[in-house]
C-alpha cells in the first residue's frame, strides 16, 4: 500500500476505482438495453464488435499521437468527454441503432486512449520499488468493481431500467475526470515531439518485437491468453452443462475468480520482494496453468470453486508483474504507445481463444478443453522460463531503464 502515499498515484487510483464502478454498471445496461430493443443476438455481437475494432484498430494508432501530447489533460479530458456520450445513450441511442453503434465505437476510442496512458505514467507517479504495489492496485479496483458492482449493476438496471443506469455512468466520469485534475503535470517527452507520426508508429512496433524482455513477455502472454481465455467461454458452459448448477453456480464461479483475484493483488508486492518480478510472471503462469487443468481434469462444483479462486491468485501473479516488466523496459516517451499495442494483441489472443472455445466445445466437451487449454498455458511458461526467461531491466547511465 505504499504506492498510495503518493498523492498522484492516490488521484489515479481513485479516479479508477470511481470510473470502474460506472463501467460495470454500463455493461450490463447496454447489453441488456441492446437486447430489449432487437430482440436479436446479433445486434448484441454487433455491439462488442464496435468496442473491439476501436480497442484492436484504433488503440494503438492514437497512442502515437497521445505520446506528444499532455497525458494529465489527455485523462481528464477522455474522462469527461466520455459523460455526454454515455448521456445520449438512453436519449438517442435507443431510438436508432446505428447511432447506438457509434456511440459505443466513440466511447471505445476514448477508452482505448485513456487506459494505455494511465498505464504507462504509474511509473512517474511512485518510486520504481513501488511499481509492483501501484499496478496490483489498479488491478485490484477493477477486480473488487467486478464483485462489487456487477451483481448491483444487475438489480439496478431491474429496478429503474437501462436508462438511469446510463446517467450514473456518466457521472462517475465527471467525478473521475475532476479527480484527475488535481494530477502533477504529466507532460510529453520532448524525444517523442520530434519524431514523426508514422516513424513514432513504427518505433512502437519495433520495440515490442526487439526488445528482449518485451518481446518474451507479450509472446508469452499471447500464446497463453489464446488457449487460457477457453475459460471465457466455456465457464458458462462447463456450469450449465457439465456441472448443473444453473447460472447461481455460474454466478459463484464468476465470484470465486474474482475474489481469488483480490487476493492475489494484496500478495504480489510481498512476492515481488522474495522473487524476482520475471521469474514470479513465469511461475504464475504456470501455477495458472495447472489450476486451469485441474477442472477440466476433475470437474466437481467444489473444485471447481477452489481451483477458480486459487487461479485467481495466480493470475496476480502473471499479469501484475507484466505490466511492470512493460513499463520498466520501456523509454517513458513511448510507453503510451506499447501498451495500446500490447491491449491490441492480448485482445486478439483472447478472441482467438474464445473462438476456438466456442468452436471445439460440441466435439470435445468443455472439461476436456479445460484440461488442454491448462496444460498448453503451462508449456508455454514452462518452454520460456527454460529458454532463457525474461531478462531483468537494467539501468541506463541516465537512470532510465532499458
Amino acid at each position: 500500500m505504499e504506492a498510495l502515499r503518493s498523492p498522484g498515484f492516490f488521484r489515479l487510483f481513485l479516479a479508477y476505482l470511481v470510473s470502474q464502478a460506472g463501467s460495470k454498471v454500463h455493461r450490463v445496461a447496454l447489453l441488456v438495453l441492446v437486447y430489449l430493443l432487437t430482440e436479436n443476438a446479433l445486434w448484441v455481437s454487433l455491439t462488442l464488435g464496435a468496442q473491439l475494432v476501436g480497442t484492436v484498430v484504433f488503440s494503438p494508432l492514437l497512442s502515437a499521437w497521445a505520446d506528444t501530447q499532455d497525458r494529465k489533460a489527455l485523462l481528464v479530458w477522455s474522462d469527461l468527454l466520455r459523460a455526454p456520450l454515455v448521456a445520449l445513450i438512453p436519449l438517442l441511442g435507443a431510438k436508432s441503432l446505428p447511432f447506438l453503434l457509434l456511440l459505443v465505437f466513440l466511447l471505445e476510442l476514448l477508452r482505448s486512449l485513456h487506459d494505455p496512458i494511465q498505464n504507462a505514467v504509474v511509473p512517474d507517479l511512485v518510486e520504481e520499488k513501488h511499481v509492483d504495489s501501484a499496478n496490483g492496485l489498479v488491478m485490484f479496483a477493477e477486480r473488487l468493481s467486478e464483485v462489487a458492482f456487477v451483481g448491483l449493476a444487475g438489480a439496478l438496471v431491474a429496478w429503474v431500467g437501462p436508462a438511469y443506469a446510463f446517467y450514473l455512468d456518466a457521472a462517475t466520469y465527471l467525478a473521475s475526470g475532476f479527480i484527475l485534475l488535481g494530477l502533477p503535470p504529466l507532460r510529453p517527452d520532448r524525444k517523442a515531439q520530434g519524431v514523426p507520426y508514422w516513424k513514432r508508429i513504427k518505433e512502437g512496433i519495433g520495440h515490442l518485437v526487439g526488445h528482449p524482455a518485451v518481446r518474451r513477455t507479450v509472446g508469452a502472454l499471447f500464446t497463453a491468453a489464446a488457449f487460457g481465455s477457453v475459460e471465457t467461454a466455456l465457464g458458462v458452459v462447463l456450469a450449465l452443462k457439465w456441472l448443473r448448477v444453473g447460472s447461481a453456480g455460474f454466478g459463484l464461479m464468476e465470484a470465486s475468480l474474482a475474489l481469488g483475484a483480490i487476493l492475489g493483488t494484496l500478495l504480489v508486492p510481498q512476492l515481488t520482494q522474495r522473487l524476482p518480478r520475471e521469474r514470479l510472471f513465469l511461475y504464475g503462469l504456470i501455477v495458472y496453468g495447472l489450476f486451469e487443468a485441474s477442472i477440466g481434469a476433475l470437474p466437481v462444483f467444489a473444485w471447481v470453486l477452489l481451483a477458480l479462486f486459487l487461479s485467481g491468485i495466480a493470475n496476480m501473479a502473471f499479469i501484475v508483474p507484466a505490466r511492470s516488466i512493460l513499463q520498466l523496459n520501456t523509454p517513458p516517451e513511448m510507453r503510451g504507445r506499447i501498451f495500446a499495442a500490447f491491449s491490441a494483441v492480448m485482445n486478439a489472443a483472447v478472441l482467438i481463444g474464445t473462438m476456438l472455445g466456442g468452436s471445439l466445445e460440441r466435439s470435445l466437451g468443455a472439461p476436456l478443453l479445460f484440461l488442454l487449454a491448462g496444460l498448453m498455458v503451462s508449456l508455454v511458461a514452462a518452454l520460456t522460463l527454460l529458454t532463457g526467461g525474461i531478462p531483468a531491466a537494467t539501468r541506463s547511465p541516465e537512470g532510465r531503464s532499458t
